[in-house]
């Protein structure tokens, strides 16, 4: 005997992950934070900052701060800039960078730092 073809949908799968989405959608609400803290510029404490700050770090592992001669990194980070752009020798080892951003994490915990990597 020959079977006809069904042509309805079966919507029981369907319905099985919409469930499972809305159990999940509703545990997972009250975990959202309900407040987002966002930096808008002009908003930040003390006086005023310096934009970027650039650093390289040469392959004998000397800091230089480009732009000021002579300076140090504590009287750069005095400054407080607002970021940092660190540009790494290759054949540095991962110590030599760890320190500099350990002085900086440790000075301006808010500053935001990016690394590069470039022949010096």
């Amino acid at each position: 005997m020959a079977t006809k073809l069904r042509s309805d949908i079966n919507v029981t799968p369907l319905v099985d992950i919409v469930l499972v989405l809305l159990i999940v959608f509703i545990t997972l609400v009250p975990a959202i934070p309900r407040v987002l803290s966002a930096a808008l510029p002009g908003q930040g404490q003390g006086g005023p900052s310096v934009p970027l700050l650039r650093l390289i770090l040469r392959g004998d592992g000397g800091l230089e701060v480009v732009g000021q001669p002579g300076a140090s990194l504590a009287a750069a980070l005095n400054q407080r800039p607002e970021r940092i752009l660190l540009k790494l020798h290759p054949d540095l080892p991962l110590s030599a960078p760890t320190r500099v951003l350990d002085e900086i994490k440790g000075r301006c915990p808010d500053t935001r730092v990016a690394v590069t990597a470039g022949a010096s």
